[in-house]
C-alpha cells in the first residue's frame, strides 16, 4: 500500500481566524483535559488577601481599630495567624477607637479582658479603659467585669507602662496595687453630679503618678502631694479631713481651678492651700470660686513668696464669690504676675474703682494682657435652681453676691491701666452711666479692643454708648443684654439706678 506523504504546514503563511460575534473556540488545557474557560470559573476569584505575607497583614491592621482585628480571626486560618502576630508585637491598645469620650464596648468579663492582655507581652499603653458597667467585687460563679479582675490582667503585662481611664475605683485601683503605672492624658471622672454622691470616693496617696487630675462630685479625705500633678481642677469636691490641704503640695503645678468644694469652713485651713501654690513655681493659671479662705493671706503670701518665684507666671486669675477676699488680696496677685498676664477675672465685690485707681497708682504695665471680665458671676448655680441656705446644707460657703460698684471713674482708671485689651465683659454694674467718658484722649486706650459684652448695666444711656463705640477703631463684635432701660418713676429724682434700689448719690 503506498504511504502517503505528509502535508507542511506554512504557519508564517496562514492567517489567524477571524474572530466571530461571541466566545471563540474553547481550547483544551493539556495537563487536565477541560476548557480553560470552565477551570476558571471553577477555581472562583483569586483571594488577593491570602496571597499578602504575615508582615504586610500586620503593618495594615496597624491602621484598624482592635474590635476590626478581633473580627478577622474568624475569616481564614492566615488572617487568624496574623491576627496572632500583630498582638504579639503590639505596644499600644486604644477601646474607644479613636473617640474622645467614648465608652468601651459591652461584652468584656475577667477572664475574656486577661485572655486579650495575655496575647499582648509587648503591651506598654492601653488607651480608653472606660467601661459602663462594672462591679468593684467579684461574684463566685459569674464572669462580671470587675475592678479586681483588671487589676489582675494589668498585672499580667509586664512592661505596661501607662493606662488611661476615667473611674474612680480603677483609678484608686491602680494607684493602690500597680503605683508604678502612670495615668496616661488626662483624669476627668464622668460621674461626677451636684449634690455630691457619697459613692464617688476616692483616696489618693502621694505617690500616685498622674499629671492631669480633674475631679467633679467626688469625695476625698485631702489633697495630698503629687510631684508629678501638672494640672489640678476640682468641681463640687467635698474634702471630710479636718485639715484636707495640711500636705498639700505640688511643684510642677501649672494649672489650679477650685470651683464650688464643700471644704472646711474655718478660713485658717487654707492657709496651706496658698502657701502650697506659691511653691508652685509653675503655675499659670489659678481659679478660685468660692473658696473662703482668709482675707488679706494671698497678700501675705505673695509678699513671702515673689522673689521665688511665686505667683509671677500666671496667665489667667479669676476670682468669683470668694467672700473673704480683698482688694490687696487681688492687687498683690495682678501686680506680681504683670508680665505673663493675659487674662483676668473679678468678683462683683471686688469690681470697684478703689482696685483700679491702686493698680493706676502702682505704674504696672501689662505687656500680654488682653481679656477682663468685670462683675464676674459662675455659671454655677443655675438661676433660680439652688439658693445660697440650700448650696449651704450641702457643705459649700455662704455667699451673697451684690451688683458691682464701678463707677465711670473706675472704667476711666481701668482703661489706663489696661490700654491694650481686645475682650471685655462687664455684668451688673448699676453705677455706669456716660461710657464715652471712659475714653482718656491723652492716652491711646482701647485701640486693639474687638469684643465688647455688656449685661445688666441698665443706667448706661444710649447716646454716651453710641459715642464710646465711635472711639472703638477695632471693634468687631458687641453683646448687649438687658440694657438701656427706663427708670421707674421717681428714680431720678432720688438718684437710684433703674430697677436696682441701690443709690448712685
Amino acid at each position: 500500500m503506498p504511504k502517503r506523504r505528509a502535508k507542511r504546514l506554512h504557519l508564517e503563511d496562514a492567517e489567524p481566524p477571524r474572530k466571530k460575534n461571541g466566545p471563540g473556540p474553547a481550547v483544551p488545557s493539556p495537563s487536565t483535559g477541560r476548557d480553560s474557560t470552565t477551570a476558571a470559573t471553577a477555581a472562583g476569584p483569586t483571594d488577593w488577601v491570602n496571597k499578602l505575607s504575615l508582615e504586610v497583614l500586620c503593618h495594615i491592621m496597624d491602621y484598624l481599630y482592635l474590635r476590626n482585628i478581633m473580627a478577622l480571626e474568624s475569616l481564614s486560618r492566615k488572617l487568624k495567624e496574623a491576627v496572632t502576630m500583630n498582638l504579639r508585637v503590639r505596644t499600644s491598645i486604644d477601646f474607644t477607637e479613636g473617640k474622645w469620650y467614648g465608652w468601651m464596648p459591652n461584652g468584656f468579663t475577667d477572664e475574656g479582658f486577661k485572655r486579650l492582655l495575655q496575647r499582648c507581652p509587648e503591651l506598654v499603653s492601653i488607651y480608653g479603659l472606660h467601661p459602663q458597667l462594672i462591679v468593684k467585687r467579684r461574684r463566685r460563679g459569674i464572669d462580671y467585669f470587675s475592678v479586681p479582675g483588671i487589676i489582675e490582667a494589668l498585672q499580667s503585662c509586664s512592661n505596661l507602662f501607662g493606662v488611661e481611664t476615667s473611674n474612680l475605683d480603677i483609678l484608686e485601683a491602680i494607684v493602690t496595687y500597680l503605683p508604678h503605672v502612670y495615668l496616661l492624658g488626662q483624669f476627668k471622672n464622668r460621674n461626677g453630679y451636684f449634690p455630691i454622691s457619697v459613692e464617688n470616693r476616692v483616696n489618693l496617696p502621694a505617690s500616685c503618678r498622674v499629671t492631669s487630675l480633674y475631679l467633679t462630685g467626688v469625695v476625698t479625705p485631702d489633697l495630698p502631694a503629687i510631684d508629678l500633678l501638672r494640672h489640678l481642677y476640682l468641681k463640687w469636691v467635698k474634702f471630710t479631713s479636718a485639715n484636707p490641704f495640711r500636705d498639700f503640695q505640688c511643684p510642677n503645678l501649672r494649672t489650679f481651678v477650685m470651683r464650688s468644694c464643700a471644704g472646711p469652713s474655718n478660713a485658717l485651713k487654707y492657709v496651706p492651700l496658698m502657701t502650697g501654690l506659691s511653691g508652685s513655681r509653675y503655675l499659670e493659671r489659678i481659679e478660685l470660686v468660692r473658696v473662703p479662705f482668709l482675707g488679706g493671706l494671698i497678700q501675705h503670701v505673695v509678699e513671702d513668696s515673689w522673689r521665688t518665684r511665686g505667683y509671677r507666671n500666671l496667665t489667667k486669675i479669676v476670682f468669683g464669690a470668694c467672700k473673704n477676699a480683698l482688694e490687696v488680696d487681688l492687687g498683690f496677685l495682678v501686680i506680681t504676675a504683670a508680665n505673663h498676664l493675659q487674662e483676668l477675672g473679678i468678683q462683683p465685690s471686688l469690681t470697684k474703682d478703689s482696685v483700679f485707681a491702686a493698680l493706676k497708682m502702682a505704674d504696672v504695665d501689662f505687656p500680654q494682657f488682653d481679656t477682663l471680665n468685670l462683675g464676674f458671676i459662675d455659671e454655677f448655680p443655675e438661676t433660680g435652681k439652688w439658693t445660697n441656705a440650700q448650696l449651704v446644707q450641702h457643705g459649700l460657703a455662704d455667699v451673697t453676691e451684690n451688683p458691682a460698684n464701678i463707677t465711670d471713674n473706675g472704667m476711666r482708671s481701668v482703661c489706663q491701666v489696661f490700654p491694650g485689651v481686645k475682650y471685655l465683659s462687664m455684668y451688673n454694674a448699676p453705677h455706669l452711666h456716660n461710657p464715652h467718658t471712659w475714653h482718656v484722649p491723652a492716652v491711646v486706650t482701647w485701640s486693639r479692643l474687638k469684643d465688647l459684652t455688656i449685661r445688666r448695666c441698665h443706667a448706661i444711656k444710649l447716646d454716651s454708648f453710641c459715642q464710646l463705640i465711635t472711639l472703638l477703631p477695632a471693634i468687631e463684635y458687641i453683646h448687649l443684654e438687658e440694657m438701656f432701660r427706663e427708670p421707674p418713676k421717681g428714680c431720678l429724682r432720688v438718684g437710684l439706678s433703674a430697677g436696682t434700689g441701690i443709690g448712685v448719690s
